[in-house]
């Protein structure tokens, strides 16, 4: 079974780390992969000899097959002794593969498909059926196709070839004839498993990467977020203090109040920054009017601004709301500007003022010109279908402008 990745939460390295732990290939569980780490080739291991033990048990047949054959007490003693060699050369092959390149490996199996071949000299034509270990042996080369299938075919081709040398009567007679087609199957098998076990291990790469994006996607998220959040609460707390600065010795009464909104915007940023944290925050357009009206107040900047939000369509009132605490941050914090405007329609918003900041060029996209905020908020645009646009507003000053894509 493929494993589900982990939630992408984690850091980046996450992905990485899966890979590196990552038991060996489901499919496939006994082949693993070159240059695996000790835990890979430890499951391996466990699974390759329960395996293989079982294969061999197959082999009983061809022990009383060699028994029965017709020849002298110690040609059997020797077809034995030879076969027992071949048995442990293949169950140990694989401690020679697991921590070897493709080289080693097509090496070991070539080294075990001769010794199998020599077989012929000892047991006699029963010895084809110790072929299909040689076949079982493909996949641990089976992500190399062509060469698993070339060694496949060759084994295929000399049992077909022994068999051949006996006439037909004494392939029918001995049973030979089926070994080739055993062989097909187990060959198939390994070939079949192979590509599995490849497809897997590329959707497991495939799953890593959609996790690093999704880790980036979040950071991304994050980020916008704190700064949406903490960017406009924490300038108008900055401008607040300057002017309750200002007027405890002219006028301590006014200058408590405005303290007073400091604290009340500071535990309404540390509110924000906790649901930005949970992942469950949406901008309210009407709270945002009367944030926008009590710090451009504070700040002494005239402002023309919509008694609240009701203009606006319900899609896209959240964007709204981030449009306009970018807006009235920016020129609280750039601007120095007298005057503001902002203009509500069901499918825009505009913010623009007199100020002197610094001004786009008219329509740049804000990917292009502006700061983290603007980038942000065009992230956020096109989420929703929308386009956010900077230029020279009307007022000689600034402006921004949201407005969704496609309707009137």
């Amino acid at each position: 079974m493929t494993e589900s990745p982990a939630r992408p939460v984690a850091v980046s390295d996450g992905a990485e780390a899966r890979r590196a732990s990552r038991p060996s290939p489901r499919s496939f569980p006994w082949a693993v992969p070159p240059g695996a780490t000790e835990e890979v080739i430890r499951v391996g291991r466990r699974r390759w000899y329960g395996g293989a033990v079982f294969a061999l048990l197959w082999q009983v047949l061809e022990l009383v097959a060699v028994w029965n054959d017709g020849r002298s007490l110690g040609a059997h003693v020797w077809s034995t002794l030879a076969l027992a060699v071949l048995y442990a050369a293949y169950l140990f092959a694989p401690e020679l593969m697991w921590r070897s390149g493709m080289r080693t490996r097509v090496l070991v199996l070539a080294g075990i498909a001769t010794l199998a071949g020599l077989l012929l000299l000892v047991v006699g034509p029963l010895a084809v059926w110790t072929w299909l270990l040689v076949a079982a042996l493909t996949g641990f080369v089976a992500e190399r196709f062509w060469i698993a299938g070339v060694g496949i075919l060759t084994v295929i081709a000399a049992q077909v070839a022994v068999a051949g040398s006996l006439g037909w009567d004494g392939a029918v007679s001995s049973g030979l004839l089926f070994a080739p087609v055993v062989t097909v199957s187990v060959g198939a098998s390994m070939l079949f498993f192979g590509r599995q076990r490849e497809a897997e291990d590329r959707l497991d790469v495939a799953q890593d990467e959609l996790t690093r994006l999704a880790v980036v996607e979040e950071r991304t998220r994050f980020s916008r977020d704190l700064h949406d959040v903490l960017g406009h609460s924490l300038t108008v707390v900055a401008m607040k203090s300057e002017l309750a600065g200002r007027l405890v010795d002219v006028d301590p009464t006014r200058a408590r109040a405005e303290m007073q909104d400091v604290e009340r915007l500071a535990r309404e940023a540390l509110h924000g920054l906790r649901r930005a944290v949970s992942g469950y925050r949406e901008a309210d357009l009407d709270a945002e009017l009367v944030s926008a009206r009590a710090a451009l107040a504070a700040a002494e900047v005239e402002a023309d601004l919509p008694a609240d939000g009701t203009a606006a369509g319900q899609d896209v009132r959240s964007l709204f709301a981030w449009v306009l605490r970018e807006g009235v941050t920016n020129v609280l914090r750039h601007a120095a500007a007298t005057r503001v405007r902002v203009t509500l329609t069901r499918t825009a918003l505009t913010v623009e003022d007199d100020g002197t900041g610094p001004v786009p060029d008219a329509g740049t996209p804000p990917a292009e010109g502006g700061g983290n905020g603007l980038r942000g908020l065009r992230e956020r645009a096109d989420a929703v279908g929308a386009t956010v646009t900077t230029g020279t507003s009307g007022l000689g000053g600034f402006l921004l402008r949201v407005e969704r894509r496609g309707r009137r």
